[in-house]
């Protein structure tokens, strides 16, 4: 078995344990990435005040975040209590962020592509 493949970032040699928005992450840069995504559609959304619901594109955004989250979770990776933690941040985020509307966006979006 070979070694396994570092991060994407610059200069992190961490070993990879997801991939978010089409890049190899490590723990602690997927976390980086997750914070900063959900950070800027939070201040997105509070800027616009026309429409306070998530954009299709933010909702898919949370959706593959959160995902991304419990895989990491459910994997034999382990994790001590601060990563446990920023993980189950992150995911309550996610759905703070998505809620039930944008929930409902996503089914019928869906349901559109297929339909």
């Amino acid at each position: 078995m070979g070694t396994p493949e570092s991060c994407d970032r610059s200069g992190c040699s961490q070993p990879v344990i997801t991939s978010f928005r089409e890049q190899a992450l490590c723990l602690d840069h997927f976390c980086c990435a997750s914070y900063e995504i959900l950070d800027w559609m939070d201040e997105h959304q509070r800027l616009n005040a026309n429409s306070p619901l998530p954009t299709s594109e933010q909702i898919l955004i949370a959706d593959e975040c959160a995902r991304r989250t419990l895989d990491i979770c459910m994997s034999k990776v382990p994790l001590n209590n601060l990563e446990r933690a920023r993980l189950l941040d992150i995911l309550l985020r996610c759905v703070d962020l998505v809620g039930c509307c944008g929930l409902q966006r996503v089914s019928s979006t869906a349901a559109n592509a297929r339909g």
